[in-house]
């Protein structure tokens, strides 16, 4: 993988089992209020954490059915150097850029489980984290284990455009208008239109 520079890009993963305009919701206002260059879309191999997923490159299209905007692209990072966990994909795309400034953006549904990710104070020490707000997530999450470790490293959601100058720890919760499509509605709505 070449050397990007000085970029700034937002790694944006999950299992995305299907991809829908929720997850691109998220990584707009990634890409918006973080004033990144690039978002990375990085589709897990599996992930742990979930019970098995459609096909890998199901779940790949499925991002690019939505379309993705100018600066959006899709990174098999984690098929091509058989990755499973975050942790294993921030270190090497560090290492193989290490003048590229790298945020890993999640949405506020991953903050409230984080603890259960692995190595995931390390991650906090490797790469600012922005957060999202999703339905039914902001104040959990914000009261979650994780944000309650990083209290003292939140930047202020009026600063966000510029967590990417900031060294980790650090990291800052961003509050846009809400969309409540979630993937796991979509699949039960797959499922019960397939029944019928």
């Amino acid at each position: 993988m070449r050397n990007l520079g000085k970029l700034s890009i937002g790694l944006f993963g999950g299992s995305f089992n299907p991809a829908h305009d929720g997850h691109m919701h998220v990584a707009a206002c990634g890409l918006r209020e973080l004033a990144l260059d690039r978002i990375w879309w990085i589709t897990s191999k599996q992930n742990p954490l979930k019970d098995k997923q459609t096909k890998y490159d199901e779940r790949a299209n499925s991002i690019k059915s939505l379309g993705l905007q100018k600066r959006m692209e899709i990174s098999h990072v984690e098929k091509q150097m058989n990755i499973q966990y975050s942790i294993q994909m921030i270190k090497a795309l560090k290492v193989r850029n290490p003048n590229t400034k790298f945020i890993f953006l999640i949405g506020a549904d991953n903050l409230s489980q984080f603890t259960k990710w692995k190595s995931w104070k390390e991650i906090i020490s490797l790469v600012p984290i922005a957060v999202v707000a999703r339905p039914g997530y902001s104040l959990k999450s914000q009261l979650s284990p994780t944000a309650r470790f990083m209290s003292n490293h939140r930047l202020p959601e009026h600063k966000a455009h510029i967590l990417k100058y900031h060294s980790p720890p650090m990291w800052t919760f961003i509050t846009p208008p809400l969309n409540k499509n979630s993937s796991s509605t979509i699949r039960k709505e797959i499922a019960n239109s397939l029944s019928l």
